[in-house]
């Protein structure tokens, strides 16, 4: 048997009149555990948070991995960068140019391609999310028009916040390995470079 109470906050109480009624017409005790068995919304929290806490799981796994991906690209990116460069790393050190000045070029241009990429990347969440709205779920299942079910896409500024922050951090780490090797390139063998 299905049966919604005429409200949420008055399930216990309606699980207990069915409970009742049904023993009275089955001739069954109605404090007795095993003879009927009946599932509310408390029996299925627990799977619905597991099954929420999986979700976080992997996609937190997922969005890491694409970082790390991401920074390898970019890193790659700047090491090519850095080789088609020398000349140029070569003519800025011999007229001067120490070499935390090469570093935080090549750390600059790291992030600036990396807070780009993270730009366009907030700007499209925002949009599909927009988009999206609202993706009905259980409502039509059980009848239900309220919309309290329904999955809502928003985007707390919280993950913008923490997701920039994770983006700088692997634009760092990413942007450092080219930034040394074009530190320590030494302009003479640099402005011979062909």
């Amino acid at each position: 048997m299905v049966f919604e109470p005429i409200a949420p906050q008055f399930e216990k109480k309606a699980m207990a009149q069915v409970l009742a009624a049904v023993a009275t017409r089955q001739n069954f005790s109605p404090t007795d555990p095993k003879a009927l068995q009946m599932f509310g919304r408390d029996e299925f929290r627990p799977v619905i948070d597991a099954l929420t806490i999986g979700l976080q799981v992997l996609l937190t796994f997922i969005g890491t991995l694409t970082l790390g991906i991401g920074g390898v690209g970019v890193m790659n990116i700047m090491l090519v960068s850095v080789d088609e460069r020398i000349r140029e790393i070569g003519l800025r050190r011999a007229l001067g140019a120490r070499k935390r000045h090469i570093k935080l070029q090549f750390l600059a241009e790291t992030l600036l391609i990396m807070l780009i990429g993270g730009a366009i990347g907030v700007l499209l969440s925002y949009l599909i999310a927009w988009s999206v709205g609202t993706l009905p779920m259980m409502g039509p299942l059980f009848e239900d028009d309220s919309g309290q079910g329904d999955i809502h896409l928003r985007i707390s500024m919280m993950t913008v916040i923490l997701s920039t922050a994770v983006l700088l951090v692997v634009g760092v780490i990413s942007g450092l390995v080219p930034a040394m090797r074009a530190s320590k390139l030494d302009p003479v063998e640099a402005l011979r470079y062909e």
